[in-house]
């Protein structure tokens, strides 16, 4: 190669990375990491260190425990936490959905909640970004074989933050 060729290369080779880089702003999601810890309670339950990490290639969900602080309906056969993600566009992603089943009645206190990773992606197949995240919301169903019970919980509000 003669010296024109090589310097009209490494002129494109730069002139990409600038224009790449010049191209960069807030809100360019393309290389952001988000990590949320949520902490909350309702009349019967408490969801402690709940994480949901957001990257552009993959998702995780979980990692927290949900203990049992009521003083009734303290015996289940089955458990169920599903916890969702509201987006502004309307749409509902469901970050987790982890199910506790007992061979027979047990005395609830703490379950760990273990993690999902998986692809939260919205139906365009745009990853998931912090932004457009309204509310995340944890419902709690529990039965003790009689009866089943529901409690919700708000874990995030973009709009009381």
């Amino acid at each position: 190669m003669d010296r024109k060729t090589i310097v009209v290369i490494v002129a494109i080779i730069i002139l990409a990375i600038t224009s790449y880089f010049l191209n960069q702003d807030d809100n360019d999601q393309s290389n952001h990491y988000y990590m949320f810890k949520m902490d909350e309670k309702s009349e019967s339950w408490e969801l402690d260190h709940y994480t949901v990490e957001l990257v552009p290639t993959y998702q995780i969900a979980g990692y927290g425990e949900l203990s049992f602080v009521g003083d009734e309906r303290n015996v289940a056969t089955e458990v169920d936490l599903q916890v969702t993600a509201y987006l502004e566009e309307g749409i509902e992603i469901l970050l987790q959905s982890k199910t506790y089943d007992f061979d027979e009645p047990t005395e609830l206190s703490t379950l760990k909640t273990d993690s999902t990773e998986t692809d939260f992606f919205k139906p365009n197949g745009d990853p998931v970004i912090f932004d457009e995240i309204k509310t995340i919301e944890a419902v709690i169903h529990w039965s003790d074989g009689d009866q089943i019970f529901q409690e919700e919980m708000e874990l995030y509000n973009k709009y009381e933050r």
